[in-house]
């Protein structure tokens, strides 16, 4: 794996994640959300963010997380937005708690987890103090082309 260079570091549930800064365009509040018939579980829905619409990821449920957001708690998240392919997408986080630069001595070689279901979706972990932090590959997670 290259050089991580900037971070953004979130969590879901306990665990803490990280995206790559370049794919991250901001992080807000969450709006109004309207459900969309027939899409897979992990697409809560749409939302309007200053006239542009864009869909509305629950990251637990794409990845396999035990503790299920539910419709319950749902005002109380974050969107981190990003861009994939020039597509904007919402991402639901619970908490947004760093921004930092993560050198490739502190990145964690994850062979053996890449081979599960949820492995391709991992660039790395990062070793920081007592924090481990996955790091996220956001085009392996999200297609577009699903919106």
């Amino acid at each position: 794996m290259d050089d991580v260079p900037k971070v953004v570091v979130f969590k879901l549930a306990s665990n803490e994640y990280c995206l790559r800064v370049t794919g991250v365009r901001e992080v807000l509040k969450l709006q109004d959300i309207t459900s969309i018939p027939n899409t897979p579980d992990y697409i809560v829905g749409v939302t309007n963010i200053r006239g542009e619409i864009m869909p509305i990821i629950d990251l637990r449920r794409k990845l396999n997380l035990f503790e299920d957001l539910g419709d319950e708690g749902i005002d109380e998240k974050l969107v981190m937005v990003v861009e994939i392919d020039g597509v904007p997408i919402g991402i639901l986080v619970d908490s947004v708690s760093d921004v930092m630069q993560i050198s490739a001595e502190q990145i964690e070689d994850i062979e053996g987890i890449k081979k599960n279901a949820s492995g391709e979706y991992i660039e790395g972990i990062a070793k920081i103090g007592n924090r481990l932090i996955i790091i996220l590959d956001i085009k392996n997670l999200i297609d577009p082309q699903e919106f």
